[in-house]
């Protein structure tokens, strides 16, 4: 699975849509259904991926496909 895929799929389940409506558009600002409730089920789900708590900083960093994007990319990072 692709990065964007990866992130997709993780978006789509958090917010309750299809992933053919996740974009790198999508964020918390452009998603009607990325409330404050689908933003804790989007840092649960960061979470279970990462194995570790995020920190506050990432949390308010998680707020679209990017951040996202971002953070997952660095778990890859950090593994090598």
């Amino acid at each position: 699975m692709t990065a964007e895929a990866s992130v997709t799929a993780l978006l789509a389940k958090a917010l309750g849509r299809a992933e053919a409506e996740i974009s790198e558009d999508t964020g918390i600002a452009t998603c009607d259904s990325w409330d404050s409730l689908a933003h804790f089920r989007v840092v649960a789900e960061i979470e279970e991926r990462l194995g570790r708590p995020l920190s506050p900083t990432e949390i308010f960093d998680a707020t679209d496909f990017k951040g996202v994007a971002a953070l997952l990319t660095a778990k890859v990072d950090t593994r090598d």
